[in-house]
């Protein structure tokens, strides 16, 4: 044999150079000869590594290539023929047989002898020579059944010697019992000589050696007469087919227990047998077994599939499919791929691997869903999936096609939407998503036949206008300033820049710097009227989810502004304060109306997410950048003047003023009003509670102002 290294077994080609026969081996894949002795080198013209059928060769039109199909389907068995080469004008008999080669590789073994070298013998030394070679184990008896020939395999198996063999009844050389019962078999030469006819031995017939040995035969019978059909004695010939029982036995066990993992498997799962043709190529494949999952991955119910080829039942299977497992079956070699069937119209993910030589078994999964989303993924490589506006690796892809004189004067507009980290800290991101679809539709309005829209960035728009003048950009960029106001997303307007190319010694990045460079100054000057607008939001936002009404929030915030300007705080200072006043509860957007408007006291956890607002009221208007002391305002208006307060326990003027100063004006207006949990307070309650909590809660100066202007 030929090692994992690639060297020859010693042992087993010295064997073969011995033979007296012509004798080679071709790889079946390839069709090469691995190794050919002597006589086969002479007389056959055969050559290691050549093709086994090579044109021109004396062995070309017998090779055994052609019963390639034959060897795999039997790969157990030696099959035997007949061959005249016309260049020696001899007839050869070959005994071919196929072997399993280091790495799982098949090969086909060939012993051809000449017959014409027995040509010179006398008819019975001919046939006593035969008798003597064969490997089948052989008993002459006459006609009352005792022994008068056996050859060397018949001694070999029964255990008795020519000497001591002759002259006993058969059945006492020839002892068979029932393999499974143990009872003895009748003996088949009693019968053959009884009526005439040929007769074999039962399955699981067991020969008990002279030695004590025990093997498995197959046999038969057959009677010897005379010119005028006279039964003289009989032939016995049998042979030793322990090591067939067992492979069979084994193949039966393996098919059993695959049979039982083939059906409770959830994996879709088939075995097949490959067919060839003469030449020993693929080209088809039958169905053996297949399991439920297979029938439901694929449509097609057992019944209409096992025993029938796939051609038979798809014949459109393309050639890729049967030649990738014909490779599996042939050579051992696993596979697995991933493909698109058109038969079945589905793409599935297959290993493929053999568990004998001309046998493979398939093991897939569909795998269209995840194809078809690879598939649309690719396409949207260059669309931006939220808005479905192109993106900007594509208009990297078509920046040459822009450049061009033909679409001078070119124009581009870039918009930045305001304050949208604002509304996801505060709606969600759910909501800055329905914005940013918004504006992307805004823009696709104003945009004409040939113009590109493209999601530039996380909330940048760009949009090319060929043939567009500066002038008629800005009149695209009021109309976009039109639809953003009819649209009711006050707190997110579109800061807009546009900029235009005019000659060819300018470049699309150039444009776009300058658009962008001018969107910036446009977001500049309009951040005044953005942060009214946004503070509007806002406090529309709260009043629509919490209890808390427009009404009580002005109220708060006159009490507040009143006690700032009391104090003597200075216009910027009470700004902050009447921001801070309106602002202070903002992050309950963030919290559940279950907690809310529950009617009766909170839960310890429900406490706890309650006093999670002004962290994320703080994160809210921390998000404009011109509202970052409203933002600290916001985050304190819950501490106490005695450090016992959330969310950072300060204490004392470690506290921002205008926390302080909301806090006690915040305190005062819900004990005068009615909540879902109790009743309003009377003015003299209130304000005999703010004062006991003077030093604790509130800050004992800001207090004693508070309750002074109070009727």
């Amino acid at each position: 044999m030929i090692n994992s290294r690639g060297e020859r077994d010693s042992l087993f080609f010295y064997v073969l150079e011995q033979m007296q026969g012509m004798v080679h081996l071709c790889e079946l894949h390839t069709k090469r000869i691995l190794y050919a002795n002597r006589l086969a080198q002479e007389e056959l013209e055969l050559q290691e590594g050549q093709a086994c059928c090579r044109e021109g060769s004396p062995h070309a039109q017998a090779c055994g290539c052609r019963s390639t199909g034959q060897l795999l389907a039997h790969p157990e068995q030696v099959i035997h023929d007949a061959w005249y080469n016309p260049k020696t004008l001899r007839w050869y008999e070959r005994h071919m047989q196929l072997l399993e080669l280091a790495g799982g590789h098949l090969a086909r073994l060939e012993l051809s002898f000449a017959v014409n070298t027995l040509s010179g013998l006398g008819e019975g030394a001919y046939w006593r020579l035969i008798l003597e070679s064969i490997g089948d184990g052989v008993i002459a008896t006459d006609g009352q059944g005792v022994v008068t020939m056996i050859n060397p395999q018949a001694e070999k198996l029964t255990g008795w010697d020519r000497t001591s063999a002759v002259g006993k009844k058969l059945g006492e050389v020839f002892r068979t019992i029932n393999t499974q019962t143990r009872l003895p078999v009748a003996d088949p030469v009693d019968k053959v000589l009884a009526t005439g006819q040929i007769a074999g031995l039962a399955n699981h017939t067991s020969l008990l050696s002279r030695d004590g040995v025990e093997y498995q035969i197959a046999d038969s019978a057959a009677p010897v007469k005379d010119s005028e059909g006279r039964i003289h004695g009989a032939i016995l010939v049998f042979r030793d087919v322990s090591e067939e029982y067992r492979q069979r036995e084994a193949l039966r066990r393996s098919e059993e227990r695959f049979r039982t993992l083939v059906e409770t498997s959830i994996n879709a799962i088939a075995l097949h047998e490959i067919i060839t043709d003469e030449e020993g190529r693929p080209v088809d494949y039958r169905f053996l077994e297949v399991n439920r999952a297979f029938e439901q991955l694929t449509g097609l119910s057992a019944d209409k599939l096992i025993g029938r080829t796939v051609l038979e039942v798809l014949p459109g299977t393309e050639p890729f499919w049967i030649e990738t497992y014909g490779r599996v079956a042939l050579t051992g070699e696993p596979a697995e791929l991933e493909d698109f069937s058109r038969e079945l119209g589905r793409y599935y993910s297959v290993r493929a691997y053999s568990p004998r030589p001309g046998r493979f078994v398939t093991v897939f999964e569909d795998i269209t869903e995840r194809r078809l989303m690879e598939n649309r993924l690719r396409e949207m490589v260059y669309r931006d999936f939220l808005t479905g506006l192109h993106n900007r690796r594509y208009l990297e892809t078509q920046k040459d096609r822009w450049e061009g004189e033909e679409n001078l004067p070119l124009s581009v507009v870039i918009g930045d939407l305001n304050g949208l980290k604002i509304i996801n800290d505060s709606m969600g991101h759910q909501k800055g998503d329905e914005y940013l679809q918004q504006a992307a539709e805004i823009f696709q309005a104003v945009s004409r036949p040939g113009d590109l829209v493209i999601r530039w960035g996380g909330d940048e728009f760009v949009l090319l206008l060929a043939r567009t003048d500066a002038e008629e950009a800005q009149q695209i960029c009021a109309r976009i300033d039109e639809l953003s106001l009819q649209s009711g997303a006050a707190a997110l307007s579109i800061a807009l820049g546009s900029a235009t190319k005019a000659t060819t010694e300018e470049t699309l990045a150039d444009v776009l710097r300058e658009a962008e460079s001018r969107m910036y100054q446009q977001k500049i000057s309009s951040a005044q009227s953005r942060r009214s607008a946004l503070v509007l939001s806002l406090q529309q936002a709260l009043a629509e989810k919490s209890h808390e009404t427009e009404e009580h929030a002005r109220s708060l915030q006159r009490l507040a502004v009143s006690l700032a300007q009391r104090v003597g705080l200075s216009d910027a200072e009470v700004v902050t304060v009447s921001l801070v006043a309106l602002l202070h509860d903002i992050g309950k957007l963030a919290i559940s109306e279950s907690i809310l408007d529950k009617p009766g006291p909170l839960s310890e956890a429900e406490w706890e997410a309650m006093r999670r607002h002004c962290e994320i009221g703080h994160r809210i208007v921390a998000s404009s950048p011109d509202l970052v002391d409203v933002a600290v305002g916001v985050l304190h208006h819950h501490e106490r003047w005695d450090g016992k307060g959330y969310p950072r326990g300060l204490k004392g003027e470690e506290i921002p003023i205008a926390s302080r100063i909301v806090a006690l004006a915040d305190a005062f207006d819900a004990m005068t009003s009615d909540r879902p949990y109790r009743a309003a307070l009377s003015l003299e309650e209130a304000k005999a509670e703010i004062a006991r909590q003077a030093g604790l809660q509130f800050d004992p100066y800001l207090t004693q102002e508070f309750l002074a202007m109070l009727p």
